[in-house]
């Protein structure tokens, strides 16, 4: 693919996108609900509005401009043709989620599993880390390089939502149009959009085939519904976020008691036990994820934060304030967008809320006012998302009294809020189409465009005050006002034409949203996948050595992509242990990576960092040496640095990790001194330095996840290395199993008995192999139950639903 151009890797990106939409456009034809060529073409196109030009391009559909304000990169925006950052807030995108990307594409193509990101934070676990690790546009991507690839995935992640919500919304009896405005609006939906590169949406996008499920549970409960559950479950936990995955199962949990209530006493039980069944089954299908993140929270700092601190806090705020924020669900600009303007201090904590467009507000009125009992159940989806969003006291203070929701980001059900408006804008559609209430839905938009037009003029001077840009400002403003004049205008015209009305508000609609959403994620051209930086050459790939970048030079964890090892790192889940060494070489930021600003400090040499990339003009620091420099930065060595593995002249023994932290302050040459956990079985620390044994240690062989080590040892000796201490991490020396022990807080240690040895580190936590056993075991029972024959019809399309009453 290397050599393959632009313009034909442009059309292989095509012809990819559309081989892979006509399968799931066949598989939902197949199996869920036939359909016609027309609305599947126009599904397909849908999200071609927004990556379109990044396919047709081989362009980057992601905001990897972020990493263009800083060296050495910076050097190069300019003759990449990179803009200034569209969207800054996106930055987890180029600063984990694309290197979470690379990281398991580097692994499956050398042939091992993708357990371990040697890239990150000197070794990070990469499959407990929330990623859609096992969505299927990760797999599909292996045909291209990683920026085509990414965008490839991401115009299926756009496809997925609009398909998953117009066969839910067919289900309910909408007609072809009125499904497809629906999807629309939940694919597009502004919570969508705004994630659209992170795991919340592939979480996020199937939830309209779980209710399809569940549906089809409740009413008709059988193997071909509780399949459909299955699948709908696998792909919201193939996105990757758990947070989101407990979101989407609670609410549908929701939406599952509502229809077993018109189910009847006598046809509940069945529908309860093969849910049960489908929520098993699909936690056994992914254990071989979930497993590895059970195993690996319990040891970071957000649990302790999140579990101590976050799980005691008020999470609702004063009536005033809450439904002050409620006005971003009609302008949700209101209060300043990430990129655009400043933001209103006390709104900072989410930057995406439940807007999925202004035309649906008109749709959603003719919907609250038909007589299908549906409508009842997404408007509290509307208000439970909005409540939540907004913080809104009571709803939130009941919400977070439950379990594991007093842990999570509550605020991002206001995901649920745009769904509920996209389900009622499609039954206001069928509504239009089958009753022509013109005069109603032209009503209805005057009023939208009146309370639109009436928010604006209310908050325009403090969006004057946030230094939003006026052009920004009125083009929002337009995009939402002007097409419901228009759609409320055009309504004169069809007079009682009810599908030409509904053809018209859906190409509104689409128009309206595309240029609305278009401002949020851009689209780079493809020679700007970060530049080839001819300075770093210096530096030999496959071996055991970091890197760190003075500041946020080489911003953090794009390292990876030059196949090297930063010690520093940016990500949702940080060990303990670790964290707390941060203060002997690093500075800790909250919300982004530890920054290192003193490179003299010797806890970076037991680190193992012996290259030191530096902007233009960066005096040479002590103890290190300039090798080579170039556009946009500067390379340096480190003559003091430790090999990842080696054998210290002294160590202590000490428990407690805050006196080791005081002892470690002092220390000047990590070489020689280092700190061993003390054993349980010995009562007091260390009262002096011990000697260590004499021992030669040489690494033998590396390969990211596994350590081979040769050592000579004239006496017992306790290994030192700088591998994080994650569990996961297997010892075997001379090909048996030994146990390992902390070393410096945060870090592994051994000991090893006089002689020669073959010693072997490998990361392969406990989770994985439990996790994989159960998965297997999974999918032989669900092969079993899929070819096994019995007396039940073939599976094969569900019938069309019968037209509303």
């Amino acid at each position: 693919m290397r050599s393959v151009g632009v313009p034909l890797l442009g059309l292989l990106l095509v012809a990819a996108y559309a081989a892979s939409a006509a399968v799931l456009l066949w598989l939902a034809h197949r199996f869920v609900r036939p359909l016609r060529l027309p609305v599947a073409a126009f599904i397909a196109f849908c999200p071609l509005l927004l990556t379109g030009k990044a396919l047709v391009t081989a362009g980057i559909y992601a905001p990897l401009d972020i990493a263009f304000i800083f060296e050495p990169y910076a050097s190069y925006r300019v003759d990449l043709g990179v803009k200034p950052p569209q969207n800054p807030v996106l930055s987890d995108v180029p600063a984990q989620v694309m290197p979470w990307l690379k990281a398991v594409r580097e692994s499956i193509k050398q042939g091992r599993l993708p357990l371990w990101q040697r890239s990150v934070l000197a070794g990070f676990p990469l499959m407990g880390v929330p990623e859609p690790l096992l969505s299927p546009g990760t797999w599909i991507g292996f045909l291209f390089p990683l920026p085509q690839a990414w965008t490839l995935d991401m115009a299926l992640r756009f496809l997925l939502p609009l398909l998953a919500a117009y066969l839910f919304f067919r289900e309910l009896g909408c007609g072809e149009w009125a499904a497809v405005l629906g999807g629309v609006a939940w694919a597009f939906a502004d919570f969508l959009v705004f994630w659209i590169g992170h795991p919340v949406t592939p979480a996020a996008a199937p939830f309209p085939l779980l209710l399809l499920g569940l549906r089809r549970l409740a009413r008709d409960p059988g193997r071909r519904a509780a399949g459909l559950t299955v699948a709908a479950l696998v792909l919201i936990l193939a996105g990757g976020h758990s947070e989101t995955a407990l979101h989407c199962v609670a609410a549908a949990g929701l939406y599952f008691l509502f229809e077993l209530y018109y189910a009847g006493r006598g046809g509940r039980r069945k529908p309860l036990l093969l849910s049960l069944g489908a929520g098993a089954m699909a936690l056994g299908l992914f254990a071989v994820v979930l497993l590895p993140f059970l195993e690996a929270w319990p040891q970071t700092v957000e649990n302790v934060s999140r579990s101590i601190g976050y799980a005691h806090e008020k999470k609702s705020v004063d009536l005033g304030m809450a439904l002050e924020q409620g006005v971003t669900f009609f302008v949700p600009y209101a209060f300043g967008v990430w990129g655009f303007a400043g933001i209103v201090p006390r709104f900072l904590q989410e930057p995406v809320g439940p807007y999925a467009g202004a035309l649906l507000l008109p749709l959603a009125f003719l919907a609250a006012r038909s007589s299908t009992r549906e409508k009842w159940v997404f408007a509290l989806y509307v208000i439970l998302g909005l409540s939540l969003y907004t913080r809104l006291p009571g709803v939130t203070d009941a919400v977070t009294a439950l379990p594991l929701f007093n842990i999570v980001l509550n605020q991002r059900l206001a995901f649920l809020a745009a769904f509920g408006m996209a389900a009622l804008a499609a039954l206001g559609t069928e509504r239009l189409v089958r009753d022509a209430p013109v005069k109603t839905f032209a009503a209805a938009a005057l009023c939208a465009a009146a309370v639109t037009g009436a928010l604006f003029a209310w908050r325009r001077s403090e969006l004057i005050a946030l230094h939003m840009p006026a052009a920004y400002m009125w083009r929002r403003f337009l995009l939402q006002v002007v097409p419901l004049v228009a759609a409320a205008l055009l309504m004169v015209l069809v007079r009682r034409r009810g599908i030409v009305a509904a053809g018209l508000v859906l190409a509104l609609f689409v128009a309206q949203r595309r240029w609305e959403a278009v401002t949020v994620v851009p689209t780079l051209p493809a020679r700007a996948f970060l530049p080839h930086l001819d300075f770093l050459e210096r530096i030999p790939r496959g071996e055991p050595y970091r890197v760190a970048g003075v500041g946020n030079v080489l911003m953090p964890n794009t390292a990876g992509f030059y196949e090297l090892e930063d010690v520093r790192g940016f990500e949702p889940m940080n060990l303990g242990a670790f964290v707390r060494t941060y203060g002997l070489w690093c500075v800790d930021q909250p919300v982004w990576s530890n920054r290192v600003d003193d490179p003299t400090k010797p806890f970076l040499s037991f680190l193992n960092v012996k290259w030191l990339v530096a902007p233009p003009g960066y005096a040479e620091p002590a103890g290190w040496k300039l090798v080579s420099e170039g556009r946009g930065g500067r390379l340096f060595v480190n003559g003091r640095v430790l090999p990842r593995a080696f054998a210290p002249g002294f160590f202590g023994y000490v428990r407690e990790p805050q006196r080791q932290l005081e002892i470690l302050t002092d220390v000047e040459d990590f070489g020689a001194y280092g700190i061993v956990d003390r054993p349980a079985g010995m009562r007091e620390d260390s009262a002096r330095w011990e000697k260590n044994g004499q021992a030669s240690v040489r690494i033998a062989s590396y390969h990211g996840s596994s350590l081979t080590l040769a050592i000579e040892a004239q006496e017992p000796a306790v290994v030192a290395t700088s591998i994080p201490r994650w569990k996961g991490w297997r010892l075997s020396i001379d090909g048996r199993r030994s146990d390992l022990t902390g070393y410096n807080i945060g870090f592994l240690g051994f000991w090893v008995p006089a002689g020669r040895h073959t010693v072997e580190l490998t990361y392969l936590p406990d989770g994985f192999v439990y996790g994989a056993l159960i998965s297997g075991a999974s999918v032989l029972v669900c092969l079993v139950l899929v070819l096994r024959r019995n007396s039940s019809a073939p599976m094969g399309p569900a019938p069309e639903a019968p037209p509303r009453a």
